[in-house]
């Protein structure tokens, strides 16, 4: 085991950079993994060989003992353990592993023809909340425009679950040039018109493109969409949260797809 104290060690000062800035991630094609399930969601698409455990010193063993066997760790001093972890209360073991590339995150069988266009969504937990409904619903890719969180941040990847994993991930890219090179039909999630969700026409290969929070979703995209969705509320209320609305959105195409379905039962 490594044990660092210092602040100024070179291993904490890394983890620090990696916890706190999307540069030092970009540049270093690394991320890091809050908690045993992200660790063990990472390890089981991808497995441990280029996993480096990080564990807070008085919880060393158990947190070990709860994860990953055999992989030697590096053991923070509580105090320089709190300081990198994304949660007021840290359950003591983080993941530091590559980000993926999306040649190994999609060697599974082919996929259903949904996608995903995210268009400046800033929040990174309703990002990392939207992949999730994403691959919950079996799409296969995520296009994310530069305007949006960092979905390799930790609060992203938390809010995500280890969806990140299971998605082709596009990140800060040109959505509008994505958006013209996908073969399917685009719709666009708009709560101010359109057509209402439940009678569109929502089969196929379809290529839901979502807005940020307050902007909405920007001009060039809107006029790539073939058609404007929206889901009807209750008279009074004016909008749903991103990540429900997402959840509604992928969930209605899952119900129009044929009975062979890849998907489990399970809630």
């Amino acid at each position: 085991m490594k044990r660092v104290a210092s602040r100024e060690n070179a291993h904490f000062r890394r983890l620090w950079r990696l916890a706190h800035g999307s540069k030092e991630r970009r540049g270093s094609g690394q991320m890091l993994l809050d908690g045993a399930h992200l660790i063990e969601a990472y390890a089981a698409v991808f497995g441990s060989a280029d996993l480096q455990l990080v564990v807070r010193s008085s919880v060393a063993e158990a947190a070990m003992a709860d994860c990953l066997a055999g992989l030697d760790p590096i053991v923070l001093a509580d105090a320089l353990f709190n300081e990198i972890a994304p949660v007021e209360t840290p359950t003591g073991l983080l993941g530091v592993a590559p980000i993926p590339t999306n040649s190994v995150a999609t060697a599974e069988a082919e996929r259903p023809g949904l996608s995903v266009f995210l268009d400046g969504i800033q929040d990174p937990g309703n990002l990392g909340a939207v992949l999730r409904s994403a691959a919950a619903a079996g799409a296969s890719d995520a296009f994310l425009s530069a305007q949006c969180a960092d979905p390799w941040s930790p609060k992203c990847l938390r809010g995500g679950m280890g969806a990140q994993f299971h998605l082709r991930m596009h990140d800060r890219v040109d959505l509008p040039e994505a958006a013209r090179g996908f073969p399917g039909r685009l719709l666009a999630a708009d709560s101010h018109g359109g057509r209402c969700l439940f009678e569109a026409d929502v089969g196929g290969d379809i290529g839901f493109i979502l807005g940020g929070e307050g902007q909405g979703i920007s001009a060039p995209m809107l006029a790539l969409a073939a058609e404007r969705v929206h889901i009807p509320m209750a008279c009074g209320v004016e909008s749903l949260n991103i990540a429900a609305a997402a959840t509604l959105l992928f969930y209605e195409w899952r119900r129009h797809r044929a009975p062979e379905s890849n998907l489990s039962t399970r809630a």
